[in-house]
């Protein structure tokens, strides 16, 4: 009995040493790998994550208007990279009215530009289906929706793989993307066209059609590659396809962007107008779900 009782005294004591270490090593250990869809845009073009059902989700863009290309690395140096030059500033609020049914709205410092959203996610992959669907229907209007209104309709394809991977495919349509008012102000340059058309040929169009593609490729437990383009296929096709590219970092709910693309856009309207022929911007995206 004595030594009985000895052995249950040292494995009760073994047990209380060894807790507290087997805990810090659990602490120790890296996070899990995030899923490849963490975002409700990859950098414009829109994905299928849902928003839980009375959760609202904050997203902030920063695009600086300083193009990289022009100048030397001495003088891209002295202006921080763009940094000390002018940016052009969104907000952006959603709320999740039920558990795949959202609506926001989204304000851009470019032209006053006020954007209106709302989305529905028809059904996900993690359901068992082949791909994600989500159909989305947005009102926009310049100098405080009070002028140049753009209706719009897109819908969105989603396919995650083997939790790296994810992409997206989002055919979209906006009227009246091209109005007298945004020639004049569209982001102060003369409007270029693909493949040597005439550029007076585009004056009479009004509405685009275009597709965003986009992909979301991780390379660290909660690191990103994000890459997007969305080529006019119909209408009002000026200047040169948007895109973008960039890297994010995913940390307590948060998701900051650094990207890089030919133009300012943050909504389907400025999206359709194209990005420039020649110049590159940087911008970040910090957004936030609570």
């Amino acid at each position: 009995m004595h030594w009985r009782n000895q052995w249950r005294v040292v494995v009760l004591v073994l047990a209380v040493v060894s807790l507290p270490s087997f805990a810090f090593a659990q602490a120790d250990q890296p996070p899990p790998p995030q899923p490849p869809q963490i975002d409700q845009t990859v950098i414009n073009v829109p994905t299928t994550l849902p928003l839980k059902a009375h959760h609202s989700y904050f997203r902030l863009t920063h695009r600086f208007v300083r193009d990289l290309r022009r100048g030397s690395f001495g003088q891209l140096a002295e202006d921080l990279f763009s940094l000390d030059s002018g940016a052009i500033i969104a907000l952006e609020y959603r709320f999740g009215l039920t558990s795949n049914l959202q609506a926001g709205v989204h304000r851009s410092i470019l032209n006053k530009t006020i954007q209106t959203f709302g989305r529905w996610d028809a059904f996900a992959q993690e359901t068992g289906h082949p791909i994600g669907l989500s159909i989305g229907g947005s009102v926009e209007g310049t100098n405080n929706m009070q002028q140049d209104y753009q209706p719009g309709v897109s819908a969105t394809v989603s396919r995650t793989h083997r939790g790296w991977l994810a992409l997206y495919a989002s055919p979209a349509y906006v009227h009246h993307a091209h109005t007298t008012t945004l020639l004049e102000l569209h982001e102060g340059h003369s409007h270029d066209t693909a493949g040597g058309e005439d550029p007076n040929a585009q004056l009479d169009r009004r509405n685009t059609f275009f597709i965003g593609l986009g992909t979301r490729i991780r390379f660290l437990p909660s690191a990103f590659f994000v890459g997007e383009v969305s080529p006019r296929l119909a209408g009002y096709t000026p200047d040169r396809a948007a895109w973008n590219v960039g890297v994010e970092k995913m940390t307590h709910g948060h998701v900051l962007q650094l990207n890089f693309g030919n133009n300012n856009a943050t909504t389907p309207g400025m999206i359709a107008r194209g990005g420039d022929k020649h110049n590159v911007f940087m911008g970040f995206n910090l957004t936030r779900k609570f």
